[in-house]
């Protein structure tokens, strides 16, 4: 009776491998490894959402085909390679940077991280 009221207790880590920023030509890349864990009961996770957010910046990211859904079991965990390569239409001048992550889980309960790093200027 009481594994009905089980939840999914959902982690995030980011590690930024290569995160760079270009003033002048105004591009942002940012490549890295997303995990993903979950400590608590079975989790079928949906409206996966990821933004950069550098300054005052919020810029989308397409979330990649095998992180829009997926299902993570007890104790299970989910790690991926990432790589987004954006040109703006105006110059990003941060030095640090934020991979927000958001996703619903089975029981319509969002989580949301905020994953800091920091930018190489060029």
């Amino acid at each position: 009776m009481f594994g009905m009221f089980a939840r999914p207790k959902l982690d995030a880590r980011f590690d930024a491998s290569h995160a760079h920023s270009d003033e002048f030509s105004r591009e942002v890349e940012l490549t890295g490894a997303l995990t993903l864990s979950n400590s608590g009961s079975d989790a079928e996770i949906s409206g996966v959402e990821m933004i950069l957010i550098a300054g005052f910046r919020r810029i989308e990211f397409d979330v990649p085909q095998d992180w829009s859904t997926f299902a993570l079991a007890k104790g299970g965990s989910k790690q991926g390679d990432l790589h987004w390569k954006l040109t703006l239409d105006s110059p990003l001048r941060a030095e640090a940077g934020q991979l927000y992550v958001s996703v619903h889980d089975q029981k319509r309960r969002k989580s949301e991280w905020r994953l800091p790093f920091a930018f190489e200027i060029r």
